[in-house]
């Protein structure tokens, strides 16, 4: 049986996505192992799962009952609670006829959970799938997620507020609407989600609430007294949510994801050329997957990327299995078609330790994605995601930049 075929099996069994290369006269190099064994594998890591799954249902019912007692003695501070169910794979906003004013405020919390696969516990969190847009009069509202499942919400401009259930990269756009050829994506399970509005001082009836119960509001509050934000001239891709898994400490970019995910941007304007070269430091503490995440189900990794001006970029990561200079595409719908992948770390020794890297893109580029050659690099990425295992990933970033003969971009110092 030809590779091709072997190819087909694997993209219908959902392991893996569209791998032609963009340019058949000019194929890039791409190496790849076999998906079966880290399938099998994975399986295996499911199997005291498969006889007794998580119901997200139960998990929305207890979130629900959890909220009702703990808001009994909050009469003083609590002027509305409002509970809507949001099922998966509906592709309908909820309007939860809410109106905002520029400038209100209100709670939003959630649990739940949206099903990729129920059998092998393959699940989206609310901290990940659970979508809120303020929409305007003329129809438009900006989408974003809720990290952690539960935030403060401020309205920019005045309108009603819509919630729903999606997995990360059904949006074909930033206001909401669907990308159709997502639409066989499937999946079930629902979030419970209530919306919260106070009669006093914010952080004061959040912090009265904490006492009530400190792991369903101190989260909240904490984030509303500091909140988690990039440094400055980074932005979060729309597509993904602002998931707050990135901020400055200690002058170093640090990452931690926790089945969730992001991507953080800096854009950039340099001439794609055989001298440009991409430099940076980091130090990888702990890897969100413990097996190859070549294939969609264990596709949890930790990178950073380089995007081009033709809607592509080359991502570089840290693996667990995969060996050095194994190069494919990634195996997840849309993103087929628009990322590849360069390992460039697997060994654990190296976790904790600070390594410098130095990549000549135009060789990479040519290396790993081939074809016709783009005319500009456009933005740097940093991309983590831990969303389908749910495990744990940290990193930090440092001394991130572009040189070519003309100079130099400091991406982070």
């Amino acid at each position: 049986m030809s590779s091709n075929a072997f190819q087909r099996i694997y993209q219908t069994l959902g392991l893996t996505g569209d791998q032609e290369p963009r340019d058949p006269t000019n194929p890039p190099q791409r190496n790849p192992p076999s998906p079966l064994p880290t399938f099998v594998n994975f399986i295996r890591s499911r199997f005291s799962l498969i006889n007794q799954p998580p119901k997200a249902e139960e998990i929305a019912a207890a979130f629900t009952r959890r909220l009702e007692t703990a808001l009994q003695d909050l009469d003083k501070q609590l002027a509305s609670c409002d509970l809507f169910t949001l099922p998966a794979g509906s592709h309908e906003w909820t309007d939860t006829g809410i109106s905002l004013a520029a400038g209100e405020s209100v709670t939003l919390m959630g649990d739940g959970g949206l099903y990729l696969s129920r059998r092998l516990d393959v699940v989206i969190g609310a901290n990940f799938g659970l979508w809120y847009r303020i929409v305007k009069q003329d129809g438009t509202g900006y989408i974003n997620t809720l990290p952690l499942g539960g935030a403060i919400v401020t309205a920019e401009h005045g309108g009603t507020l819509e919630l729903i259930a999606a997995v990360p990269g059904e949006f074909g756009d930033s206001q909401g609407g669907f990308d159709p050829s997502m639409a066989s994506l499937q999946v079930n399970g629902q979030f419970a989600v209530a919306v919260l509005r106070w009669r006093a001082d914010t952080e004061k009836s959040l912090t009265t609430a904490a006492t009530a119960d400190e792991d369903l509001f101190g989260p909240v509050l904490a984030r509303f007294k500091e909140p988690i934000r990039p440094p400055k001239g980074w932005h979060y891709l729309w597509r993904l949510g602002e998931s707050e898994i990135y901020q400055e400490k200690e002058d170093v970019l640090c990452c931690t994801t926790h089945a969730n995910g992001g991507i953080l941007q800096y854009p950039v304007n340099m001439a794609l050329n055989s001298d440009l070269v991409f430099n940076w430091q980091w130090c990888v503490d702990a890897l969100p997957s413990k097996l190859a995440e070549h294939i969609q189900p264990t596709h949890d990794y930790l990178s950073i990327a380089i995007e081009f001006d033709n809607g592509l970029d080359l991502t570089y990561m840290w693996s667990s299995n995969l060996d050095v200079d194994t190069i494919f595409q990634c195996p997840l719908p849309w993103w087929d078609k628009r990322e590849t992948h360069w390992v460039l770390r697997n060994n654990p020794t190296d976790l904790g330790r600070w390594l410098n890297e130095s990549r000549n893109v135009l060789a990479d580029y040519q290396r790993a994605i081939g074809g016709p050659l783009p005319e500009k690099v456009v933005g740097v990425w940093l991309i983590a995601n831990s969303a389908f295992q749910r495990g744990e990933g940290h990193c930090r970033y440092r001394k991130i930049k572009l040189q070519n003969e003309q100079g130099t971009k400091i991406i982070y110092s």
